[in-house]
């Protein structure tokens, strides 16, 4: 069922809905505050599934407005719908900052396809809304459609992958778009040479610049870290559920727990699987890009070593050595030391890749290329 605050004048954009899904619309047409309606009548309509807002209808925007998003966010289980004929850029990216990506705007043309889109399983993803605007920086992938498919098993260089079973899909929404035949998701290792090298911070990291070039991706805890959980709470991410799993969200990226299921398909998924050890090697040896964390202080090249004694030399081009927490003074020396070594930067918020945004570029071109 869909709720829907709106003006006169945009009252029957939603009512295909009922001839095309049977879906129920109620209305609340007219002028509103849309803060109060939220505090004073929103629990009234708890069992709807949507909430559509037409913001030529409000008279309390930006203030109230985000007021009552933080509302819904916080208090309520709607999927919250913005419809706008014409909306300011600022405007348009304050809600995408606020987790608000279900927004129907742009050629009158494309209303019903982009709410067709916006009530689905999913919803309309940061990633749509980056690539409609055109304000991601593309890596040179070119962007494959993204569908659900029917259930099947991980497949890497033709064996299924049995060493991770919490890799599955489900079954394709009718109203998204056609399934493709073919998986085309990438997986993204990461692995650190002891704890407290910057392994999950990478991840998430690398998850986030993925998401802002339109990517699809998903980030995978499997390891008994248990880092994600905190995490999640900080960021106060936004739980997904469905019958089959659920999934926490935020800045267009999924984060799953160990024991969760990937629910979509992904162009990326990246698996933080902790320490470099026996019971990882096998795993991290089946990533498409594979990235090993380090630290290069001296009392740290120890268990360096010992990470990398796992491999041959050969094996050892296959594999992104990331040194974290480097002086740009120590690169020289580190360098002889481990040859193939690249560089972070700092950037102590985990959300945060503006720094490292040049180091992720080149490791997926380096990957899209081969290693030679």
């Amino acid at each position: 069922m869909l709720l829907y605050v709106t003006s006169n004048q945009n009252n029957g954009i939603f009512d295909f809905l009922k001839k095309e899904n049977g879906m129920p619309i109620k209305k609340f047409i007219g002028d509103y505050e849309l803060a109060a309606f939220v505090e004073n009548d929103l629990s009234k309509f708890a069992s709807y599934r949507y909430l559509a807002v037409d913001l030529e209808c409000l008279l309390d925007i930006p203030e109230g407005l985000f007021k009552a998003i933080d509302a819904v966010q916080d208090w309520f289980e709607q999927r919250l719908i913005i419809f706008a004929r014409e909306i300011t850029p600022e405007l348009k990216q304050e809600l995408l900052n606020r987790e608000v990506y279900n927004i129907i705007t742009g050629d009158p043309r494309e209303f019903e396809a982009q709410i067709l889109r916006a009530v689905s399983r999913t919803g309309i993803t940061y990633q749509d809304q980056l690539l409609k605007d055109e304000i991601h920086e593309a890596v040179a992938i070119e962007q494959p459609s993204i569908a659900e498919i029917i259930k099947r098993p991980v497949v890497i260089d033709d064996q299924p992958l049995t060493e991770m079973p919490f890799i599955e899909t489900v079954i394709a929404d009718p109203m998204e778009p056609e399934a493709r035949a073919e998986p085309e998701e990438q997986f993204i290792i990461v692995a650190g040479s002891q704890r407290r090298t910057g392994t999950t911070t990478t991840a998430i990291q690398l998850a986030n610049y993925l998401a802002n070039q339109g990517k699809m991706v998903a980030y995978m805890e499997a390891n008994d870290h248990n880092h994600l959980k905190p995490i999640i709470e900080a960021y106060r991410m936004k739980k997904e559920e469905i019958e089959d799993g659920e999934w926490h969200q935020t800045k267009g990226v999924d984060y799953f727990y160990q024991d969760g299921l990937v629910m979509k398909t992904y162009d990326y998924i990246i698996f933080d699987v902790g320490v470099l050890n026996e019971d990882v090697i096998e795993p991290f040896s089946q990533g498409h890009i594979k990235i090993l964390c380090g630290a290069g202080k001296c009392f740290e090249r120890a268990a360096l070593n010992q990470a990398l004694a796992h491999y041959q030399k050969d094996e050892l081009e296959e594999i992104n050595l990331l040194l974290n927490f480097i002086a740009p003074e120590e690169e020289a020396t580190l360098k002889t030391f481990f040859p193939t070594a690249q560089f972070s930067q700092y950037a102590p918020n985990i959300m945060g890749w503006h720094a490292n945004k040049e180091l992720f570029r080149q490791l997926l071109k380096r990957n899209e290329q081969g290693v030679s």
